[in-house]
């Protein structure tokens, strides 16, 4: 295992966060965002990452701490393993120093030091901040700009029966029809680094979430059976999210109006769903609203290697996080 305790400094010392720091990293959650998280959720997002990030204390006080859970990535060259940065919290009275000085620069630059880089744990990181910690972030010196979220909507559909497709309800049990699907989808966009979306990775993602039930469907060719794509959706009062897609990219507009049709059964609710800007064109046929959204995609600023193929090419949607 990686050596994850950072050198300690007269103010702080830093550290790798296991599980045994999960209550203490609930609390610091609860002052730092005014709400808080079930334990169950929190053990979800962090299975099996022994090193949940980086925390910082002051004394024996949790200042700051930078989470990480590890993403298997396929991109041109084959499978890697990156890191999804999550749960970046800096307690409240030690965001008067947002510098090189401060807690938020001496937590992050320990997790990029020690666990991202040439024979560390990952292969590069990249997130999902909001505008303004996206431009703190990169004011430090610790993010660089790999892409942007835009978010397109639709109108919904009569809910009518197609001639030539069917779609249905993807259950536990049927998630091993996804394994073509991936395939398929990672011959299609070759050029791209795209998140695993395996069976494993969908019953982990959605299936058995501990909060929000989400709904997986699959679209088959009507007389054949055959699995043509899937995706997954989340239901709110006002609207569907669309929160994952895989299969081809040729079959793209073939989801988007099986999703819309879907919304059309539920009382006619627009369809909402965000997908990182290299991808978007992809999906933003049959009428789609197009606006950029205030989720932005960093990676690693340092260490800084000259050849970064990932940065222009993350295939990602709203469900690549891991707050929605």
């Amino acid at each position: 295992m990686v050596e994850v305790s950072a050198p300690a400094t007269e103010r702080w010392s830093v550290h790798g966060a296991v599980a045994a720091n999960d209550e203490e990293l609930l609390d610091l959650f609860l002052k730092v965002f005014g709400h808080a998280m079930p334990i169950a959720q929190w053990r979800w997002k962090y299975a099996n990452t022994p090193i949940r990030g980086m925390l910082l204390r002051r004394g024996n006080t949790a200042v700051a701490f930078f989470g990480g859970m590890p993403r298997a990535v396929h991109g041109p060259s084959g499978k890697l393993t990156a890191v999804q940065n999550g749960d970046v919290m800096v307690l409240p009275s030690e965001r008067g120093v947002f510098s090189r000085n401060g807690a938020l620069h001496h937590v992050a630059r320990a997790f990029f030091q020690k666990m991202v880089g040439i024979s560390l744990p990952y292969a590069f990181a990249f997130g999902f901040p909001n505008g303004r910690h996206f431009k703190l972030g990169t004011k430090l010196g610790l993010y660089a700009h790999a892409s942007r979220m835009t978010t397109l909507t639709w109108s919904a559909l009569a809910p009518v029966a197609q001639r030539w497709t069917t779609t249905s309800t993807l259950g536990m049990h049927d998630l091993h029809v996804l394994e073509r699907l991936w395939l398929e989808m990672r011959l299609s966009w070759p050029r791209h680094f795209i998140p695993v979306r395996d069976a494993i990775r969908w019953k982990a993602r959605f299936a058995c979430h501990p909060v929000y039930k989400y709904e997986l469907l699959v679209v088959r060719r009507r007389w054949t059976g055959k699995p043509l794509c899937a995706v997954a959706l989340r239901e709110h009062a006002g609207h569907i999210e669309w929160l994952d897609y895989v299969g081809p990219s040729q079959l793209a507009g073939l989801a988007a109006n099986a999703v819309r049709r879907f919304a059309g059964g539920c009382n006619n609710k627009f369809v909402a769903a965000m997908f990182s800007e290299t991808i978007a064109s992809f999906f933003s046929m049959d009428s789609a609203s197009s606006t950029p959204s205030d989720i932005y995609v960093p990676v690693n600023a340092q260490p800084s290697e000259e050849d970064r193929p990932y940065i222009g090419h993350l295939w990602l949607m709203g469900g690549d996080t891991d707050f929605l």
